[in-house]
């Protein structure tokens, strides 16, 4: 029988401590790794699955070349229209994956000082 995920040295990867640790810019490059690691971490087109894509210089964007689709870190996934710091949810996904039998929501938002 193979060895429980919580028990080898990946899980241990994602701590706690170290997200909290993290600038806004290195959980921005960490979402951004764990989002696009289907292509190394380098971003991608959401909607057309394009790899040419531009970087925005003002904002944390991508653009496009195929599509011209404006996209973010976040778009297409269930963070897409957030409100809270990106290290506020790689520490909820750290919680919630550390977890041995899950984590309520009411005790997530305890732990995270939010609603």
């Amino acid at each position: 029988m193979g060895q429980h995920f919580l028990l080898s040295a990946k899980a241990r990867t994602l701590s706690l401590g170290a997200i909290l640790r993290m600038t806004d810019d290195e959980a921005h490059a960490r979402f951004q790794a764990i989002r696009f690691a289907d292509n190394g971490g380098e971003p991608f087109c959401s909607r057309c699955e394009c790899l040419v894509v531009y970087a925005m210089a003002t904002r944390r964007l991508w653009k496009c070349k195929e599509c011209r689709h404006l996209f973010s870190v976040t778009s297409g996934t269930i963070f897409a229209s957030r409100k809270l710091p990106i290290r506020d949810y790689l520490a909820a996904i750290a919680i919630f994956v550390n977890a041995v039998k899950g984590i309520s929501a009411l005790q997530l938002g305890r732990d995270l000082d939010v609603q």
